[in-house]
């Protein structure tokens, strides 16, 4: 039976470019979740906004008007949740980059010490955990419930 080693191995030359390309690759895949959490959701109000003004037209009867106001109620939930969704596949990102960065020592206080005099690369704040969501996303989740509560008062103003 073998012992387990409990101390760290540092890196060779080529773990440390294997890190600093899926440090890379994790950077990428956080910039496009962010970008996707944004472009989804202006697509989703776009459309909405659509079947809004629809249903506010002069042809429409008063069922066809609420059922297309359902349309834009159930996007919004939709909305919602792929906001949600995208953000834990964001801040998944998150946490494999602060592992990436402490492979590389980016948090290491003495490791840069010696070159400028200024302590780490990267605060020890940026590595806490839980992940926070962005304003974005806090954003686009409080604009969809607040887009449902409106769109309801919106029918209830149609039916009157």
């Amino acid at each position: 039976m073998t012992s387990a080693n409990t101390s760290p191995q540092p890196l060779d030359e080529r773990d440390l470019a294997t890190v600093r390309q899926l440090y890379s690759e994790a950077q990428n895949w956080t910039r496009h979740y962010e970008q996707l959490i944004v472009n989804a959701n202006v697509l989703i109000v776009s459309a909405c906004l659509i079947f809004v003004g629809l249903a506010f037209g002069d042809k429409v009867t008063l069922t066809q008007a609420l059922a297309m106001m359902a349309i834009p109620i159930g996007m919004a939930v939709i909305g919602m949740v792929l906001t949600q969704t995208l953000f834990k596949l964001y801040a998944a990102c998150i946490e494999r980059m602060i592992r990436f960065e402490r492979l590389l020592g980016c948090f290491d206080a003495s490791k840069f010490q010696s070159v400028d005099h200024q302590g780490p690369l990267l605060s020890v704040d940026l590595m806490a955990l839980p992940v926070k969501a962005p304003t974005s996303v806090r954003f686009f989740i409080g604009m969809h419930g607040f887009l449902i509560l409106a769109y309801f008062g919106i029918a209830g103003l149609k039916c009157l």
